[in-house]
């Protein structure tokens, strides 16, 4: 999973990753469309970018219809 790879699947959503003290921790900002900032940070840029997008999350859940108790 590359970064090019994240913005192709979420185009809704606003990146930054970036690293600023030399051999520090690399980070990841995830913006939401409603300006919500969600950071990451770890050793490389794969550890950020597994911890943000973990391959094996599970897809959310279709909210369960309401039942009419009037039908």
């Amino acid at each position: 999973m590359t970064l090019d790879d994240l913005r192709a699947a979420n185009p809704e959503l606003g990146f930054a990753l970036y690293a600023l003290e030399p051999g520090g921790p690399v980070t990841l900002e995830v913006m939401t469309p409603d300006s919500q900032v969600f950071s990451f940070a770890g050793p490389t840029m794969e550890a950020v970018l597994l911890a943000a997008f973990p391959p094996d999350a599970p897809a959310p859940a279709d909210p369960e219809p309401e039942t009419d108790i009037f039908a």
